[in-house]
């Protein structure tokens, strides 16, 4: 069995639409986005600068676009999967994948949620940080510890010792200097835009729900895993509330990858540039070995 899986927000990089391959569709996802958006998408994959890159309304976009295509390239070649899931932002690359709705509506759809976070990050700026290397209790004492300077919640559990930590810019400070001296391994500011996933983004849901409520849905043609409830989807009701309440709730990765074991995956496709969720899935299923789409093109 297999699972595509898509990357979200960190994963963009200047020059990650080089490593596509030519193709028509390429250049008809690459054009019909430029088209919607108003300005050259692909220029800005392909030569940035990281900080326009990175700014959550060009990030969205950008990534939802680029796994869009390796998808149908990937389909093209006869790979095709029995599941999907996506993390956070690739949750929509993962509806596309399985039909839900078409590459236009899901680029819209993206393009107005990084538009709403980006408003929401100069109302209350934010910071993610992830954390590597510690138990549930030392995480709950950085929470409590560092919630007396500000807002801050576990937003993305991503593997047994990996987590990440969202919040104002005070909160997560505090948060990166108790977390080392707790022992963590290893703790890194990420590179976004905003406290994604957190009470931050709370100002975000009102217009981001009108939009998912007005775009076109289709029943899912295969299983999503969605983030908030790491459970398989078809209904369609089910699937825009769940996109509704993962603006301000966790990613439960750890449970989503569970799922897809329990479910049969044998195969799984990081669907995307670099290989973020690659590391997560390797350490949370042992002895399994996610392909990369990126290498699939150019091995």
């Amino acid at each position: 069995m297999i699972a595509f899986v898509f990357p979200g927000q960190g994963s963009q990089y200047v020059g990650m639409s080089a490593k596509i391959p030519e193709s028509s569709i390429k250049k008809e996802l690459f054009s019909k986005a430029s088209e919607i958006l108003g300005f050259d998408l692909l220029e800005i994959c392909e030569k940035g600068p990281q900080e326009l890159l990175t700014s959550t309304d060009i990030t969205q976009p950008a990534l939802y676009t680029v796994s869009a295509i390796y998808d149908l390239l990937l389909k093209e070649k006869g790979i095709k999967p029995q599941v999907v899931s996506g993390h956070s932002l690739g949750e929509y690359s993962a509806l596309f994948s399985a039909e839900v709705f078409s590459f236009e509506t899901g680029l819209k759809l993206v393009r107005t949620r990084g538009l709403l976070m980006k408003s929401a990050s100069y109302e209350a700026p934010g910071k993610m940080l992830a954390v590597i290397g510690l138990d549930k209790e030392k995480i709950q004492k950085v929470l409590d510890e560092a919630s007396k300077v500000g807002v801050i919640v576990n937003a993305n559990y991503n593997a047994f010792d990996q987590v990440v930590l969202s919040g104002s810019v005070e909160a997560i400070a505090e948060a990166q200097k108790i977390a080392k001296e707790l022992g963590a391994r290893l703790v890194k500011p990420l590179e976004v835009s905003a406290a994604f996933h957190s009470p931050l983004m709370e100002p975000v849901v009102p217009h981001m729900s009108k939009a998912i409520d007005e775009a076109e849905f289709k029943t899912p043609s295969i299983p999503i895993i969605q983030n908030v409830t790491a459970e398989p989807e078809r209904d369609v009701n089910r699937i825009k509330e769940n996109l509704k309440k993962q603006l301000t709730g966790s990613v439960n990765w750890v449970d989503s990858v569970l799922k897809m074991d329990s479910m049969g995956v044998k195969d799984y496709y990081e669907v995307g540039p670099k290989n973020v969720l690659k590391g997560l899935i390797e350490r949370i299923i042992k002895g399994t070995t996610v392909k990369l789409s990126e290498e699939v093109f150019n091995a």
